[in-house]
Order: C-alpha cells, then structure tokens, then sequence
C-alpha cells in the first residue's frame, strides 16, 4: 500500500470508530417498557435490541441527566449496573403518565439537591468549610472540601455545593437569600 492509501485506511477506521460510538439507540413508548421490581428497582424490557432483535431484558436500569439544569426531563441516559449505555430517552413526556411518574421519581431520588433557604454559619479549617443552613429538608450541617472547587455557579444567580459525602445543595437564586446569609458565603461566589 502507498502512503496515501494507509493514509485514507486509517482515516475510515477512525470514521466508523467516531460512527460506532455516536449511534445511539433512542428508548420511546413504541420500543421500551419501564417497570418498578420487587425489589423497588427500575427495569427495562427493550424491545429488538437483543441478539437477532429479540427483547434486550435489563433487570436494573439507572438513569441519568445529560443536561440536570437545563433540560432535565430531556436526553436521559438509561444505563446498565456497570454504566454503559443501554439507550437514550429524548424526551420524557413522550411517555405515559405511569412511566412518567416511574422514571420522575428515580431522577428525583438521585438528584436530591435541597434547597438552601438560609445561611447560619460558615467556618474554615484546614481547607474544609464547615456549613450550617436550613433547607427545605430541615437543619442539615455538612463540611466542604476545598470550598471554591465544590461550588458550582449553575447559572446567573443558581450554586450548588457539593459536601465531602457527595451530597448535592442547591441555592436557586442567591439575590433571594436574606442580608445576613449572602455575606456568609460572598467571599466563595
């Protein structure tokens, strides 16, 4: 083979490598059953997408948000136990309103983010910042682990703190947040 054409060989694996990897197999109402086991797990019947296009059986299915703020009831990735991905949801409110309620309340379990409705105390130490706030789950304190990596600005007035646990806290608006709570947590906006 000449140059050029190892050239033009290694260009079209590269091709169908980029195509294998973006084919992606969308789950609607027509091809994929969502059912609650009896175990409270989420499982998956997806029809012909097994070998020679019988029913692909998935005992446990979990889900995740390709876009959590912006559009999180749209491209939901239903993946297997071990993370690889069984097939994409474009559009939850495609479904029924059972499926819808099914899949709405495992997302909100695995995204539980509290809201943070005021600030009582922050205190640094050693690289951690200890919090204590109200939450629209109650009084919660947590620390935080190098503080100004694990606050996200999620938006124009939106953050999201992520504690040594990994639990998720959300501040919708921080112009919303009372005088005293703001000045508490300025310094790491």
């Amino acid at each position: 083979m000449t140059e050029q054409e190892l050239k033009n060989n290694d260009l079209s694996q590269e091709k169908e490598s980029l195509m294998a990897v973006a084919d992606i197999k969308y789950i609607t109402p027509e091809n994929g059953v969502f059912r609650r086991t009896a175990g409270n797990l989420v499982a998956l019947t997806f029809r012909g997408m097994g070998e020679n296009g019988a029913d692909l059986e998935c005992p446990r299915v979990l889900l995740h948000r390709s876009f959590p703020f912006t559009m999180p009831m749209e491209y939901l990735s239903v993946q297997d136990t071990e993370f690889n991905e069984i097939g994409m949801i474009r559009d939850l409110r495609a479904f029924d309103e059972q499926t819808q309620a099914l899949l709405t309340q495992e997302l909100e379990r695995k995204y539980f983010c509290p809201e943070i409705v005021r600030v009582l105390s922050v205190k640094e130490r050693f690289s951690y910042s200890y919090w204590e706030v109200e939450t629209s789950a109650g009084a919660v304190e947590f620390a935080v682990h190098d503080t100004f990596r694990n606050i996200i600005r999620a938006g124009n007035n939106r953050v999201l703190i992520l504690d040594v646990d990994g639990n998720r806290y959300n501040i919708t608006d921080t112009d919303q947040l009372d005088a005293q709570s703001l000045r508490k947590i300025e310094m790491y906006l």
